[in-house]
């Protein structure tokens, strides 16, 4: 599990990296969308699921000004962020959806590994 948890920070570090220049509003629509496509989110799925990726966007944002030059603190933060951030996807998810959602993170664990960076060139 704390494996899984040091990967989906990982895959957050790059995954922030790659939006800067926006807002965390915007991040979350591009990654709310993206859950969208990829999960076929039903129309009352796909609030809750904006909500969840705003909330992460922006505990990012407060992390990265919290933990400017601490790497420790920040991995421990970005970690909880994606704990807390998975949290709230499952209360929404179908099970369906979350096999889905898990495969798609391992594809991108797989992807990391390889130095394909993250997926659909984000």
């Amino acid at each position: 599990m704390g494996m899984l948890a040091l990967l989906l920070a990982i895959g957050n570090f790059v995954f922030a990296q790659q939006q800067d220049g926006k807002t965390p509003e915007e991040r979350a629509t591009d990654h709310s969308q993206k859950l969208t496509q990829e999960l076929g989110l039903t129309a009352d799925q796909q609030k809750p699921v904006y909500n969840a990726c705003l909330q992460h966007a922006q505990q990012m944002e407060a992390d990265r000004a919290k933990y400017k030059g601490d790497k420790e603190g920040m991995k421990t933060a970005r970690q909880q962020n994606s704990q807390n951030f998975d949290a709230s996807l499952n209360k929404v998810l179908t099970a369906d959806q979350k096999t889905k959602y898990e495969q798609i993170k391992q594809e991108e664990k797989a992807k990391r590994e390889q130095g394909g960076g993250h997926r659909g060139g984000e």
